[in-house]
């Protein structure tokens, strides 16, 4: 599966005052070659979204998903939907304790709370952390739906190393995901002057994916590119409209679409940047 997001502001230059709010739009194409009656099952989608900084730690987040080419996915992605809206509160304690709390409504069909923890050892390791509890939802302009009847927790967690003279960061990380699976991933990222490359490997619980018969999925594998785009000093206003302004490239060799899946809590998210401000590994260019 190829997947392949254009967002909207980086972090280390957008939302750095207290009420700045940012409007933004990006756009995000998938495809996939998993589906049996035709080559490729294809979606294109608009993503306008606005995040306000309330100040004190505190941030709100909303963001909409508008299809423009629909290709074997499902009717429902027709139609104008609720992608994220959210409000986190951002905080740090002790020598180098970063936590962030969100909760509301989250991407792929969650909602519910989710925590993050991080905390820097050393210039070289850091440890890392993830807890939610969600549910299903779904919202668009035709339907309305939240489920509300099964509460699923997850957790990560995992440790980050930083090799400062070639710019490179080693992950590892594993947990319970979001279909009550379990899995192990390592990553490892090259991080360049507003690009960064990376590669990562999955070992999960056995999966039998439906679309080829007694064939079952243990393990995944591919590589992404997050390209932050220019301009990349932001004008110092209060309310700023921006186009996309990063460029996110995923591509997952094998990937059964079930196992070890996340949500995003923030419609700016990707693996460039740590989602705390700490100042660690790429947070230090912050």
């Amino acid at each position: 599966m190829l997947f392949i997001w254009l967002s909207t502001a980086i972090a280390c230059f957008g939302q750095n005052r207290v009420g700045d709010v940012d409007v933004f739009c990006g756009a995000e194409l998938y495809y996939n070659d998993t589906d049996m009656k035709r080559l490729y099952n294809v979606l294109i989608d608009l993503t306008p979204g606005v995040k306000w900084n309330m100040g004190k730690g505190w941030m709100a987040a909303g963001q909409l998903n508008c299809s423009v080419v629909n290709y074997g996915y499902a009717k429902k992605y027709n139609y104008l939907r609720l992608g994220i809206v959210a409000l986190s509160k951002e905080l740090a304690f002790g020598k180098d304790q970063h936590l962030k709390f969100t909760g509301g409504l989250f991407s792929r069909e969650r909602y519910g709370l989710d925590a993050r923890w991080m905390m820097p050892v050393n210039s070289w390791l850091m440890l890392q952390a993830r807890a939610g509890l969600t549910s299903t939802w779904w919202c668009s302009t035709n339907e309305q739906m939240f489920e509300g009847k099964k509460w699923t927790p997850t957790a990560i967690a995992g440790a980050n190393v930083w090799i400062d003279k070639w710019a490179t960061e080693f992950r590892l990380s594993g947990g319970r995901y979001i279909n009550e699976d379990y899995g192990i991933e390592g990553e490892v990222y090259c991080h360049f002057n507003h690009c960064s490359v990376g590669v990562f490997a999955q070992y999960h619980e056995p999966y039998h994916t439906p679309l080829i018969k007694n064939t079952i999925y243990r393990h995944a594998a591919g590589f992404m590119v997050v390209m932050m785009l220019p301009p990349y000093k932001m004008k110092d206003k209060k309310f700023r409209v921006r186009p996309a302004s990063n460029f996110r490239l995923t591509y997952n060799a094998q990937s059964d679409g079930y196992s070890m899946k996340k949500y995003r809590t923030d419609p700016e998210e990707n693996e460039r940047e740590y989602q705390t401000n700490v100042r660690w590994g790429t947070g230090l260019y912050r």
